[in-house]
């Protein structure tokens, strides 16, 4: 086979690939392979910003706080390929709503987050990394916690804080993936 005919084929299938992807992420379809969320392909659906309550797993964009720049610095968040969250260009997170408007949100390390008094199951902050500061926080409208108990390993908002409603992109939905969502402890009522 010539040089020429292998780059045209190669070119063709890279085209390919790259039209498939794009269909694919028009379509809402997301990969997950990050510890907030069970791994694998997961669709999301446009959501309403007052439809998003407590349990509701969404698509969101971390704040412009530095731990996130620095997360992404250090290699622990992925820089986003179509759909860049504009605070620093990392891609999108897959979190569960944990508290909304309202609610009572209690952090102090060494400690689980508690919601309206619940303690959320894996929301330790782990030692080394900068976590919200210790306080007791009333959710102000317009404005929700994240926080996965899926695993101790999750960034959320037990570093980053309460993050504004407008960050949120769309409700996310299993479609094909590798473990279970029932063990997602998300918030109390």
């Amino acid at each position: 086979m010539s040089a020429r005919r292998f780059a045209v084929i190669g070119w063709t299938v890279a085209a390919g690939i790259a039209a498939a992807l794009t269909v694919a992420h028009a379509a809402g379809l997301r990969l997950n392979f990050t510890h907030s969320a069970p791994s694998g392909l997961w669709q999301v659906h446009n959501l309403a910003a007052d439809a998003i309550t407590r349990g509701t797993l969404v698509e969101v964009c971390p704040p412009a706080a530095p731990i996130v720049k620095a997360m992404r610095d250090g290699g622990y968040l992925s820089r986003g390929w179509w759909s860049n969250c504009p605070a620093f260009g990392v891609t999108p997170l897959l979190k569960p709503v944990a508290a909304v408007a309202g609610d009572h949100v209690v952090i102090h390390h060494g400690q689980a987050a508690m919601v309206n008094g619940v303690p959320l199951p894996n929301t330790v902050a782990e030692p080394g990394i900068p976590a919200w500061p210790d306080g007791d926080y009333i959710v102000p409208a317009g404005r929700v916690w994240l926080f996965s108990s899926y695993s101790s390993a999750s960034f959320d908002s037990r570093y980053f804080g309460p993050v504004a409603i407008d960050n949120v992109r769309g409700e996310a939905s299993p479609v094909l993936i590798r473990g279970n969502t029932a063990t997602m402890t998300i918030g109390a009522k």
